[in-house]
């Protein structure tokens, strides 16, 4: 039954009813209809950034914990422009944020008015599911409705709707939707007879390797993977550059490659003859590479429930439309009629016992060089952290080129979280996103693991940090350089110094992150010596509100 209320009301009835809790913004002075409206009702509480970059990436990592599609409210063309970038890497990562901006009001559009532009839903269209602008007040329930549906569909993603100001203050008179019933299952089974051959050509394999995906822990599958892992007697490996960490570091079976130079090479196992890769991408350069990764004698299986991934740069011997989790199932099933002789799977065992050892003792004689030195050694503060940080924790990543040594040395076991943004590039995000995951699990631990450069593109999360008392622990990994940028140069060691003086250091002046945490009332510690890294880190973890440990780290420069 259709009731009289202004179509703003009936906007936050839609999100309540979706399962909203929090809606992250930055109003903008055309947003006055929408900010007045939240404040006459309790149910859902509004977040204030003070940039569109940290409104979406907070959005974005709320909506990666719970996995729901979260809002991000912003306003006219320069809200929106300015919160492209991290559309762009919700984009990117499949995360269902739905982004609603106010636009100018329908009575002085086209006059070239104040902060108009020409075509809001074409700026953002390269970045979304859907894009589309509400032309009536009584229609914006609906759009609202749908794009909460196109969002969470699989493949999951952002959506963008444009909302004129003067239509959100307008009296309409509708029904809402039926949320429940405009809800899409994320279940895709699968071809059964593609399942059986997939199952036959693992079981004849010699050297097969399982590479798991992001879309694993989106599905809830991860014990699946773990069973399927443990049936094959395979070595596990995630897909370079991936956003959610699918398998735990801590299982025999898991093994790290390297993320800007990859190889499904490795100790003791050697070349895979046969890869099954598992709700991934497979895979994402992050520069050429004139050796191909996945070589042309390799079998390979490919499983993903977007048909556009399976077979896009390397070829595909099985390709499978499906969900991950449906797909574990099928495998699961299958291996079990197939599976050979015990023998083999023991022998396949004893060669990936070997070949731990040996990957684990390489990276232990790395981290050895330079344990105690100054600037500090990225492995020591990321063991430092596996010491203290609680073993159900979620650490939020933005640290670009400290990432292989955060995974290679803090051991993720099951129930411990990982994320990040995995390939999109644009910098900024993961203050945001570790805000929005710390209000979406507030009895979790949460750790953001931030790049100086990172930090400083997303720098204006620090206010919000404290406005709103959120309990997060930031870690700094600062080398005082944009590392991604400076491994790029190439020539002698003088052309090389005087490329990153001018592109990629960040000194003259070097930036002191605990000051500027200070300055918002946050607790903040800089470390420079490794001795001082865990008394640092226990007082930051201890306090009741939120910290930040600015910790020099080494510059990993590039082996190439």
């Amino acid at each position: 039954m259709s009731v009289e209320k202004i179509a703003s009301q009936a906007y936050l009835e839609v999100a309540a009813a979706h399962g909203v809790e929090y809606i992250f913004g930055l109003p903008g002075t055309s947003g006055q209809e929408f900010i007045g409206t939240i404040a006459d009702q309790e149910k859902i509480r509004f977040i204030l950034a003070m940039h569109e970059t940290c409104v979406v990436s907070m959005a974005d990592g709320h909506a990666r914990v719970t996995g729901r599609p979260q809002l991000a409210q912003v306003s006219t063309l320069p809200g929106s422009a300015n919160s492209v970038g991290a559309l762009y890497d919700a984009y990117r990562d499949r995360s269902p944020v739905i982004v609603t901006s106010t636009n100018v009001d329908t009575r002085i559009d086209g006059r070239d008015s104040h902060t108009e532009g020409k075509n809001l839903v074409e700026m953002t269209k390269q970045f979304t599911k859907w894009s589309a602008e509400v032309h009536r007040a009584d229609r914006i329930p609906e759009y609202l409705n749908r794009a909460f549906k196109v969002a969470a569909a699989p493949p999951a993603g952002p959506v963008y709707l444009a909302l004129p100001s003067n239509l959100l203050g307008e009296t309409i008179n509708v029904e809402n939707p039926d949320t429940a019933r405009s809800r899409v299952s994320p279940r895709i089974s699968g071809d059964p007879e593609a399942f059986l051959q997939a199952a036959k050509m693992l079981a004849h394999a010699k050297r097969p390797v399982i590479v798991a995906g992001s879309a694993i822990v989106k599905a809830g599958a991860m014990e699946d993977l773990i069973k399927f892992a443990e049936l094959v007697a395979a070595p596990v490996v995630m897909e370079p550059r991936y956003s959610f960490l699918s398998f735990p570091t801590t299982h025999p079976q898991s093994f790290q490659i390297a993320e800007r130079q990859p190889s499904f090479d490795l100790p003791v196992w050697g070349e895979p003859d046969v890869i099954v890769a598992i709700g991934c991408r497979l895979i994402r350069e992050y520069r050429y590479i004139p050796e191909p990764v996945i070589k042309p004698s390799t079998q390979v299986i490919h499983i993903e429930e977007d048909p556009w991934e399976i077979g896009k740069v390397f070829a595909v011997d099985i390709g499978i439309v499906a969900d991950a989790k449906s797909a574990l199932h099928a495998l699961i099933e299958n291996y079990a009629k197939v599976a050979p002789s015990s023998a083999v799977k023991l022998s396949r065992m004893e060669s990936i016992r070997k070949a731990k050892d040996q990957a684990e003792n390489e990276i232990d004689n790395r981290v050895s060089k330079g344990w105690d030195g100054t600037p500090i050694n990225a492995a020591r503060l990321a063991r430092t952290m596996d010491r203290l940080v609680e073993k159900n924790a979620l650490i939020v990543n933005e640290s670009p080129t400290s990432k292989d040594l955060l995974m290679s040395n803090f051991q993720f076991s099951p129930g411990r979280d990982y994320f990040s943004n995995s390939s999109g590039g644009y910098l900024g995000w993961g203050l945001g996103a570790a805000i929005g995951a710390k209000l979406a699990a507030p009895n979790r631990r949460v750790v953001a693991c931030l790049g100086d450069g990172s930090t400083m593109f997303g720098l204006q999360g620090l206010w919000t940090l404290a406005k709103y008392r959120i309990p997060l622990t930031v870690v700094v990994f600062n080398n005082r350089a944009y590392m991604a940028v400076k491994n790029q140069f190439r020539g002698s060691e003088e052309r090389i110094r005087i490329a990153a003086d001018m592109g990629a250091e960040i000194t003259g002046p070097e930036i002191n992150f605990a000051r500027l945490a200070e300055t918002f009332g946050i607790h903040g510690e800089r470390v420079e010596h490794p001795d001082a890294i865990e008394a640092a880190l226990k007082r930051a973890l201890d306090q009741n509100g939120p910290s930040l440990v600015d910790v020099v780290i080494s510059q990993n420069t590039r082996k190439d």
